[in-house]
């Protein structure tokens, strides 16, 4: 309780240092007047004691028993005067006290009363490292379970950890908990329940941490955190870099970013069948590549003149057989890419990702060492935001092919990630470490993770070097991490005993047997009922060649600031100027304007060679081809 008293009121700058000290004093007085009363008390009756003791002894003098008669008079004088006594033991030396005696014992009392503790301690030290079962022993049942509680200034430490690392927390013994920089590209996993506080207490301290050291941050949102956009925009903003934000929700103000804006023609073709679930397996594959027969030439001729187009251009151009098949110069049918133009019908009046001159550059943002936050909230669209997370993650592999470890190491913090499955997120987590991605997972529960499928779980748990585990709510996953602690031997004593009663003897005749025996037993490290109770604030962190450990994590801001935050309107996305691209819109105007100056100096109408195209917002059914 002392030690977070300390802790809250050096946390308060110097004003708490002031009160702490001031505190103190107040103590240490009140310790010692305390000490002079009872103790003092204590010194004058073991003096008495001693008085009467020889008083009356055979070999007493006269003086000596009428001495015993008085001995115990001072011991009510020391109790009722403590105040004048502390006084007098401060002030006066001992030749000009009338007991120099009561005051030699009460010294010897306290030297033995800290002897005593000081030994207590060194013994409680000791059976820690010789005896360490007999303190885990007690978790085996959840009633017992005691947590220490260790308050401590996150932002403090912070600050005082060195440029190569990243600072996650405290464990019990107030020792730091740091990984280097370098070991985050082997990724993070952070797990726990709702409000168990692994976004405010794991995620957002290293992203903090990440945009102090001018690391690019590329978040990914399925909840709508609105305090932690607020803190990674305000942390931003002090570096001088920019702070990018894309939401799907309607009031908030949002930067623009275009899925297919990066990559190969087989990349986007991959990306956008893989996050509309148009690529089948079985009998039915023969539909995804009827799909991709006209899907690839359309956006391989695009490319290749280079144009910019968008999910809502591609969906327009192929409502338009006629169209398409001017541009690629192959012939196909209208219900050949029937599936694909359905459903990318949602995703064409989105105008936050139909920008053929998208604001966010994941290239130039991850280059200059800029911040992303994608508010993707899936309490809006679940299907959508799903959609859109698998883009991202694709636009991030094709990306990757671009990188290598010269490159500035760039953080990928996604809470609730499973949305985000697919075969592209397994290669980035897997495959692609090369490309310096720092890869920090956080989840409710690993039943999120099997639902998707063993694999995608065994992919999650192999590939992370650093796993952060919070109070879990299922007790399968209390007893996976316990497995995965590892497991210690404790000596197990027990002690029987049985009694027997032959027939024919009489009562107390019989004969009893008592036995005892000590047996060693394996344990996990970490018990299954320490995950299922752990505290707010407290996890069980795992890192790859080490021992599980407990450690102790606080909020970077206090509640009061947090409130003022979620106030606050969301922060303004930041500006960007644009050069002005060729677009899908213009080739096709171009090719209605071509039309016209045809027909009107009586010619028929121009070949157009496949690839002359440009982007997007035009109405490509209400031209007449």
């Amino acid at each position: 309780m002392l030690s977070s008293l300390s802790e809250k009121l050096k946390s308060k700058g110097k004003a708490g240092y002031v009160a702490l000290a001031i505190l103190s004093v107040i103590g240490l007085t009140v310790f010692f007047f305390l000490n002079v009363w009872l103790l003092g008390t204590l010194a004058a009756a073991i003096q008495g004691a001693g008085m009467w003791s020889v008083g009356n002894s055979v070999f007493a003098s006269a003086s000596q028993k009428a001495s015993a008669v008085h001995a115990f008079d001072n011991v009510s004088w020391y109790f009722h005067h403590p105040f004048l006594t502390a006084r007098a033991w401060l002030t006066k030396p001992a030749s000009e006290l009338s007991s120099p005696l009561v005051k030699q014992i009460w010294l010897a009392l306290n030297g033995f009363l800290l002897f005593t503790v000081t030994a207590a301690y060194i013994l409680r030290k000791l059976k820690k490292v010789f005896f360490p079962d007999t303190l885990i022993a007690p978790d085996r049942d959840i009633r017992e379970l005691r947590f220490k509680q260790v308050i401590f200034n996150a932002e403090r430490e912070i600050q005082r950890t060195p440029a190569g690392q990243v600072f996650l927390g405290l464990d019990d013994h107030r020792r730091l908990v740091r990984v280097a920089w370098q070991e985050m590209t082997e990724h993070v996993h952070i797990l726990g329940g709702s409000g168990s506080g692994k976004t405010s207490l794991a995620v957002i301290p290293i992203c903090v941490q990440a945009i102090r050291r001018g690391l690019p941050v590329i978040a990914i949102d399925f909840k709508g955190d609105k305090q932690a956009i607020q803190l990674l925009a305000r942390e931003t903003k002090k570096t001088g870099k920019k702070f990018y934000l894309f939401s799907l929700h309607p009031r908030v103000k949002s930067n623009t970013y275009n899925p297919l804006n990066f990559g190969n023609t087989l990349s986007k073709v991959e990306r956008v069948m893989t996050a509309l679930e148009l690529v089948f397996e079985g009998e039915a594959k023969f539909y995804t590549y009827c799909q991709q027969a006209v899907f690839i030439p359309l956006l391989k001729h695009l490319d290749g003149a280079g144009i910019k187009y968008t999910m809502k251009d591609v969906q327009q151009l192929l409502k338009n057989v006629g169209l398409v098949e001017k541009i690629t110069g192959d012939e196909m049918t209208p219900g050949q890419v029937k599936g694909l133009t359905a459903a990318l019908t949602p995703y064409a009046d989105l105008g936050r990702i139909n920008d053929p001159e998208p604001d966010i550059d994941l290239g130039r943002v991850m280059e200059t060492g800029d911040v992303v936050y994608f508010d993707l909230r899936s309490a809006i669209a679940p299907e959508l935001t799903a959609a859109m997370g698998k883009m991202i993650a694709m636009d991030l592999q094709a990306r990757a092919s671009y990188r290598d470890q010269t490159d500035k190491i760039t953080i990928l913090a996604i809470d609730e990630f499973q949305n985000m499955a697919c075969r592209a997120f397994r290669n980035i987590i897997s495959k692609v470490r090369s490309a310096n991605y720092a890869l920090v997972l956080a989840n409710q529960a690993l039943g999120d993770l099997q639902a998707i499928g063993e694999d995608f779980l065994n992919t999650i748990t192999t590939n992370t070097r650093t796993k952060i585990v919070f109070n879990v709510d299922d007790p399968a996953d209390a007893e996976y991490f316990a497995k995965r602690s590892g497991q210690i031997i404790i000596r197990v004593e027990s002690r029987s005993r049985s009694s027997s009663m032959p027939a024919g003897i009489a009562a107390g005749g019989g004969q009893s047997t008592e036995g005892e025996s000590i047996h060693e037993q394996d344990k996990h490290l970490v018990h299954s009922n320490t995950l299922l109770k752990l505290p707010f604030g407290k996890s069980v962190i795992y890192r790859r060649g080490e021992l599980a450990l407990l450690s102790n994590h606080s909020h970077l801001i206090s509640r009061s600031e947090k409130d003022q935050l979620e106030r606050e309107p969301y922060p303004d996305p930041a500006k960007v100027s644009k050069r002005g691209v060729k677009t899908v819109g213009q080739v096709v105007s171009q090719m209605k304007q071509d039309i016209i100056e045809g027909q009107n100096n009586g010619q028929s109408q121009p070949a157009h060679r496949p690839g002359q195209v440009e982007n997007a917002g035009v109405e490509t059914e209400d031209i007449a081809m």
